[in-house]
């Protein structure tokens, strides 16, 4: 997932600054911009999220994390990611799949 390129940000950015800009200005003096943008993403992504967990797992040397309704969906999704990125850097698929382990 970390390594496409990552549309969402534009999104993201937009929230953010429209949300910053609401916010009092007794609020922004007293919270550094890195701080509310770190709790801001936290909840960003939980509330997009709203109906899917997080789930993350190791499979070989790739941790990959992975937003889905149940276990089953998450290692499907998982199965996915870690094809697409063994394709991208020329490594072979296992032939006995990818041994998922959560974390």
């Amino acid at each position: 997932m970390f390594d496409r390129d990552q549309l969402k940000t534009v999104a993201f950015e937009v929230a953010f600054n429209d949300w910053w800009r609401s916010q009092p200005g007794s609020f922004r003096d007293s919270v550094s911009s890195s701080a509310a943008r770190a709790c801001f993403r936290a909840g960003y992504s939980a509330g997009k999220n709203a109906t899917e967990r997080r789930f993350v797992f190791r499979a070989g040397r790739m941790r990959i994390t992975v937003w889905a309704s149940g276990l089953t969906a998450a290692k499907a999704k998982a199965e996915i990611e870690a094809d697409f990125r063994a394709a991208k850097k020329g490594w072979p698929k296992p032939k006995s799949g990818w041994q998922l382990q959560e974390e």
